[in-house]
Order: structure tokens, then sequence, then C-alpha cells
């Protein structure tokens, strides 16, 4: 039964995956898997409420590496951006090459108008991809937003060279 609702979530049948899940979990309801695992499908299913709940009554410590990530992104996405950017920071604090993960903290940070935190993590990834054009365009408009076009304008031409 415990590899059933695994098969199902990789083929998209999200619907039957969470029933399969919730099955095993009637069954074995300390399984702590069980749950990271259903959260995850949850989330790719669009239920983003449901997943954050299901992972809330986690018990903290059994949320690390890319669960804490997932946690961040359902926070995120309900723009409780307070609980959002710790969770990033301590994922980052372990895997400071993710640039995925960093360039999520650094958009979001920028929605908060942080904008000086934002730049700082935007510089971080350009320091290790000088020649994203996306991420540069994003920094130019933090830029501009942070009240400082010159800036906005240089990085900008970088984009188009």
């Amino acid at each position: 039964r415990w590899e059933l609702p695994r098969i199902l979530s990789y083929v998209k049948q999200y619907d039957e995956s969470i029933t399969e899940y919730e099955k095993v979990l009637r069954e074995k309801p300390d399984l702590m898997e069980g749950e990271l695992e259903l959260a995850r499908v949850l989330f790719w299913k669009g239920d983003q409420k449901r997943a954050l709940q299901v992972l809330e009554a986690v018990p903290p410590q059994a949320i690390e590496g890319d669960t804490t990530v997932l946690m961040a992104d359902l926070f995120a996405a309900q723009k409780d951006y307070q609980k959002a950017e710790p969770l990033y920071r301590e994922y980052l604090a372990h895997h400071p090459q993710d640039q995925a993960v960093r360039l999520k903290l650094a958009e979001m940070l920028s929605w908060e108008k942080k904008y000086e935190a934002s730049l700082s993590e935007y510089r971080k990834i350009l320091k290790d991809s000088p020649h994203d054009v996306q991420v540069r365009r994003r920094y130019a408009f933090v830029l501009i937003w942070a009240g400082r076009p010159e800036e906005a304008a240089s990085e900008l031409k970088k984009t188009l060279e």
C-alpha cells in the first residue's frame, strides 16, 4: 500500500494518491514520512491550504531539507512572509549554493519592500551566475523599486549585450 500513493503522484493522479495516502495514514497514523509526502502531493495538486495544515501538524524536528522549502513556499503563497523568510534562511544556511531557493527568498523580500535585503540575495546569485539575464532583469527591477534608477539602467543594459 505504501508504494501505490507514490506511484500515483508520479503520474499526476493526485486525487487518487491523496486517497491512498489517507488510507496508509489511517493504518499508521505515526508515519511521519507519509504525512510529509501527502503534503507534497497536496501542494502539487494546488491545495496549498491543506498542505500547510498537514505540515503544521508535523513535529518541527521532522521538517528539514526540501520539506523546509515546501513549508516556506506554502507560507509565501499565502503571503505569510514572516513565517516563510526564516525557513528559507534556515535552508540556505545548510545549502548556500541552492540558487533556486535563494531566488525565491530574493523575490519574496522584494514583495515585502525589503529592497536592500533582496538586492543582497540577488548579488549572491549573480556572483555565481553573472550571465543569467532573467535574474539580472529581476535585480534591475528591485533597484528601480529601491529608488536607484541609474543602477537599474546599467543592469538592464548588461542584459542586452
